[in-house]
């Protein structure tokens, strides 16, 4: 219930003002009464009531002078002024100063009541903002960490950050026009199996040590970055980072039994330019990838080895080249390609995603090649799931080029065993073939290579490749085996034999048997009798 307190000088008009309305009815309670402003403030500063109806004419203090000094000190009173009808300029003067409002006497129980009513509202309408506002500050310091993290992290990423150095300092966070400088801290548990939750905690735990170990450094600032990695904000000294990376790896490993990895970006004097060490220091962590170690790595060393000029995209004219070469198994050019691919995505960097996705485009055409011609895709290193996982399993550029390098080492050597053999097999049909229908006159290679379900151009290198002749040469031979055949052992005339053995124009098959034995059929015939 709230409280009333009474102040007028005319006893007559306090006991009007107290007895006239039931203020219990409207939830208020009179808590007292004072004569004179002196006493007033006094009763005010002990009962500390939530309204107050205080006259404007009173011995020694006014009203208005006493209203002013109770609003200064305790503005969420609410103050009621009581003044008669020629005392209007006083009423406007305590309206302007702050009273809630003002009544004119004598003041009659519904004007006093609906007064009191309208006063009510207000201060329980406040109650609640204050309420409220003290449950979202409650909250506000409950979930403070993780927003002061959030701020940070925002500020390093941003183009614009002095935005965030208001809602920062609000934190305690005093960013100073010292040095800006980002590092990232990456924590791996050793045991890479365990759950999210502990790494979740594991990585606390890093940021209480990091705190601890900058304790004397209050210009160092740690916070998550949601992502794998703490990351270090330096806005103390140019050798905050510098001097101390490697000792405080060090301290984070025997005191966390993880792996840890730093990226330090460039030390700069403009805040503008702390996004740019962020970025650095993210080059710098990736940069792990190549070299292959658990190490403090800083932008500056490794600037000079970043050539982007060279960062060769990886078109489709690389992967066909490199096809090219699986295609026909010559591993020696395939990893010839490999290497200088890969030499320039590490002098450009390095960068694990780029070359991923290298890794990938080469997979995919070897099993492109692999469905051409056939082959088997089932193996255990050429399974396309099990060679996706395998390489994304691995954690270094050295262990990528070696598993490229085996998988595409592995595909030569599987396409040159099998298709070698499915090309024996092929080039065996198509002389089965050649035997059982020499005679038929547009027996061709096109012929055939539609019948095997092989390109013609393929079929001709494959055949000449398995017989050291041409598919031509090697049907023109049986048919003149068979026309020598026919000349010895029949009574056929050479337009007949001709017929027989494939070859309708009679004239053509006289030159072509004359080519082959040296002689005209007539001639053959009589040298053999």
């Amino acid at each position: 219930m709230l409280k009333v307190l009474v102040i007028d000088d005319e006893k007559l008009v306090r006991q009007m003002v107290i007895r006239c309305i039931d203020w219990e009815e409207i939830g208020l309670h009179i808590v007292g009464e004072a004569s004179s402003a002196r006493m007033g403030r006094e009763m005010i500063d002990e009962l500390q009531p939530d309204i107050v109806f205080m006259d404007v004419r009173m011995p020694s203090m006014d009203g208005l002078a006493c209203s002013r000094l109770v609003l200064k000190k305790y503005p969420q009173i609410k103050i009621l002024i009581l003044s008669g009808h020629d005392e209007f300029e006083y009423a406007s003067e305590g309206i302007r100063i702050g009273v809630f409002d003002y009544l004119l006497k004598p003041v009659n129980a519904s004007e006093l009541r609906s007064a009191a009513i309208k006063a009510r509202d207000a201060v329980l309408e406040e109650q609640d903002h204050r309420k409220e506002f003290e449950r979202f500050k409650e909250e506000l310091e409950k979930h403070s960490s993780y927003i002061k993290d959030r701020q940070l992290s925002a500020l390093v990423r941003s183009r614009t950050p002095q935005q965030y150095l208001e809602s920062l300092s609000y934190f305690g966070i005093e960013i100073k026009d010292r040095v800006f400088q980002a590092a990232l801290v990456e924590i791996k548990p050793k045991i890479s199996s365990i759950y999210e939750e502990e790494k979740i905690l594991m990585k606390m735990h890093a940021a209480k040590i990091v705190e601890d170990y900058y304790g004397d450094m209050p210009g160092v600032f740690v916070f998550d970055s949601g992502a794998d990695w703490l990351i270090l904000l330096n806005n103390e000294s140019e050798t905050a980072v510098y001097a101390h990376g490697e000792d405080l790896k060090k301290y984070l490993e025997n005191n966390t039994e993880s792996q840890v990895c730093i990226g330090v970006g460039n030390v700069y004097t403009e805040i503008d330019k702390i996004r740019e060490s962020y970025r650095e220091a993210k080059d710098a962590l990736k940069h792990r990838f190549v070299s292959g170690e658990e190490a403090v790595i800083c932008f500056r060393d490794i600037y000079p080895y970043y050539d982007t000029e060279s960062a060769a995209e990886m078109n489709e004219e690389v992967i066909h080249e490199l096809g090219n070469a699986i295609r026909i198994s010559d591993a020696d050019k395939a990893e010839e390609v490999l290497d200088e691919t890969l030499d320039h995505l590490k002098k450009a960097g390095g960068e694990r995603d780029k070359v991923m996705i290298f890794a990938v485009e080469i997979f995919a055409e070897i099993m492109k090649i692999l469905s051409e011609l056939k082959v088997d895709m089932q193996r255990d290193l050429l399974n396309y799931p099990t060679v996706i996982e395998g390489v994304f399993s691995l954690n270094t550029f050295g262990e990528v080029r070696e598993y490229i390098k085996k998988i595409v080492r592995k595909a030569c050597v599987t396409i040159s065993s099998e298709v070698s053999d499915k090309e024996k097999n092929l080039v065996h049909k198509v002389k089965d073939y050649i035997t059982n229908h020499y005679f038929e006159e547009d027996i061709s290679l096109n012929s055939l290579a539609q019948i095997y379900y092989v390109n013609s151009s393929y079929l001709s290198r494959v055949f000449k490749e398995k017989t050291g002749t041409t598919f031509t040469g090697y049907l023109f031979e049986i048919r003149m085996k068979e026309a020598e055949n026919l000349v010895m052992t029949t009574d056929l005339k050479a337009y007949e034999i001709a017929e027989r053995v494939g070859i309708s124009d009679s004239h053509y098959f006289s030159s072509c048997f004359k080519k082959h034995t040296g002689m005209s059929v007539g001639e053959y015939k009589k040298s053999k009798k």
